[in-house]
């Protein structure tokens, strides 16, 4: 790490001819470029919390609470279920979907929203959201934004499917695919309801060894990039 720092010119007595000592604007530079995303990843969980309190709050109004489901129930024809996640996470089923989806279908949905919850699932978009604000000029940032959505909701799909039959859960996404879900939740519909239900009738490969490698680099990667993009004042 020395090195890097050492790289970047981030040290007290780093010099440029003819100028002085610049050890302060070295190191506030790359500092600043790595405080960023921090401040906007709070600045997002503080607002998606109070989104999500103000839903809970309409819930507490409109909705009723199912002992069986454990689940909010709202009185909606729409088939719909969502979760609110947090400290005080909320499942919450539409009546059309209660109506609509066998007791099997309903389980695999509600283990669906149970897995976003118990992954803590909004801390994920909560950073991917804060990246792509601080460097919205990358296309990169912009679509890792999509992507984490998507990849959460298969992630949450696969837990699911784990303790439910595949078909029970198939069906019941088939069913639910144009519910939609307030900001701040997951619902187990959407957009990417299509991809995701290919992804599941499609027969189970393992990943190539290539992709593995890929995701494994990326990851090593990317708690240094905010330092190598602060990089750039400190080489000129």
């Amino acid at each position: 790490m020395s090195g890097l720092l050492r790289f970047c010119g981030l040290t007290f007595d780093a010099r440029i001819p003819g100028t002085g000592p610049v050890g302060v604007p070295a190191i506030a530079v790359p500092a600043l470029v790595a405080l960023l995303p921090l401040v906007c990843f709070a600045h997002e969980l503080l607002r998606a919390r109070r989104v999500r309190a103000r839903h809970r709050g309409v819930l507490d109004m409109v909705g009723r609470r199912s002992a069986r489901w454990r689940a909010t129930v709202l009185d909606h024809d729409t088939p719909a279920a969502y979760c609110l996640p947090g400290r005080r996470p909320r499942i919450v089923v539409s009546a059309g979907a209660l109506r609509l989806l066998s007791p099997a279908q309903l389980e695999s949905v509600l283990e669906h929203e149970r897995a976003h919850i118990a992954g803590r699932h909004h801390l994920a978009l909560a950073a991917t959201e804060a990246f792509a604000r601080v460097f919205r000029w990358l296309p990169l940032a912009r679509e890792t934004r999509t992507q984490t959505a998507l990849l959460l909701e298969m992630a949450a799909d696969d837990r699911a499917l784990r303790r439910h039959p595949r078909e029970a859960l198939v069906s019941a996404l088939y069913a639910m695919a144009a519910g939609d879900a307030p900001g701040g939740a997951f619902s187990v519909g959407g957009p990417d309801a299509v991809i995701r239900l290919r992804r599941m009738l499609e027969a189970r490969r393992r990943p190539h060894p290539a992709l593995r490698g890929a995701v494994v680099a990326a990851a090593v990667a990317a708690p240094v990039l905010p330092p190598l993009l602060g990089c750039v004042p400190g080489m000129g």
